[in-house]
């Protein structure tokens, strides 16, 4: 190769961007730089296209009370004076409201917790709602109304002995509405 030849620039025909010549890959009929190059996929399995999206067994329908015996997480009813009782074993509640909506009046909501422990609240069927305050320290100080289908976290913090939530998705866009 001679020596001009080793730095000539190249225009990549897919990128548009400039390689030296000497690094450039003819494929398919086109230049391209040696980043740009498709590797096949790993596997010969489906990726799965529009529509093939799965929610998983556990999501399967969000307003079923049914417990699935493949899980030991069951569907807590919840009342207005009980409140919820987060449990030690599982960080992850299916909660519904005792066969009709559900304000909690109990104090506090929800009951005290460790420090730093999380609660994640999936509701099922009937609604529940938590005001903020007695325990239960809510975004923006807003009541929290989880429909069917609808998740809200909490973390126990003992600096304001209370639950406080991160996170919420309402129904319309939950994981299992």
């Amino acid at each position: 190769m001679s020596k001009k030849n080793r730095f000539k620039k190249r225009t990549s025909d897919q990128s548009g961007f400039d390689y030296l010549e000497t690094e450039m890959i003819k494929e398919k009929g086109i230049w391209i730089g040696p980043d740009e190059r498709d590797t096949p996929p790993p596997s010969k399995i489906s990726l799965g296209g529009e529509g093939e999206v799965s929610l998983g067994t556990y999501f399967r329908a969000s307003t079923s009370t049914a417990i699935p015996t493949e899980f030991e997480n069951p569907t807590i009813y919840i009342t207005a004076l009980g409140g919820i009782s987060p449990s030690q074993t599982h960080p992850y509640m299916r909660v519904t409201g005792s066969n009709q909506a559900v304000t909690i009046s109990a104090n506090p909501s929800i009951a005290v917790g460790k420090e730093s422990q999380v609660l994640t609240l999936f509701c099922t069927d009937s609604s529940i709602t938590i005001n903020n305050g007695n325990g239960v320290s809510l975004m923006g100080s807003n009541n929290l109304r989880l429909d069917s289908g609808s998740v809200a976290v909490f973390f126990f913090n003992s600096a304001n002995n209370a639950w406080n939530e991160t996170s919420r998705v309402s129904a319309a866009f939950g994981i299992g509405g």
